[in-house]
């Protein structure tokens, strides 16, 4: 994966940046950056432009998300790994699992830890949403911002903390 562009947009936690290839796919996004408004040289085609992304990432924290406005690329360098991002890309808004729950819906009943592995890996962490994903005992991690960007991510999609 080679990077060829980012956008740095404001968001609810911060900065976050948006990392596309040449043919103007989105391959990472960084939440909670330190860096403020930013890109880097010419856009590659199919790149969404800043009002686009703003719109989208504004629309993700609202109650009516929408798709992404471009291309993006699946992560996952294994099978394990690209069959444990898309069960997490299907975990529906406002909803959680436990890593374990998502080890077996992955095909791997027995790989809650490698399913935390991977999510702590996630260069996707808005569109393949790993924040959904909580330990069996409580939030568990999140390397997306920390535990603070989970819970806001988690609030905006209406999800509240039992107690």
């Amino acid at each position: 994966m080679a990077v060829a562009f980012h956008r740095t947009l404001p968001s609810l936690w911060g900065w976050t940046r948006f990392f596309f290839q040449s043919d103007g796919a989105l391959v990472r996004v960084d939440l909670d950056t330190d860096d403020g408004p930013s890109s880097s040289g010419r856009a590659p085609k199919g790149v969404p432009s800043k009002a686009d992304l703003g719109q989208w990432l504004r629309a993700f924290l609202s109650a009516t998300p929408q798709d992404f406005p471009g291309a993006w690329v699946m992560p996952g360098p294994t099978v394990f790994s690209r069959r444990v991002y898309e069960a997490t890309a299907a975990i529906p808004r406002g909803q959680v699992v436990t890593y374990g729950a998502l080890a077996s819906s992955a095909g791997s009943p027995k790989a809650a830890r490698a399913v935390g592995t991977c999510m702590a890996q996630n260069p996707l962490p808005l569109l393949v949403p790993c924040h959904r994903v909580l330990a069996s005992q409580g939030l568990g991690g999140f390397s997306g911002g920390g535990l603070p960007v989970k819970l806001q991510l988690l609030h905006a999609e209406g999800w509240r903390l039992e107690s």
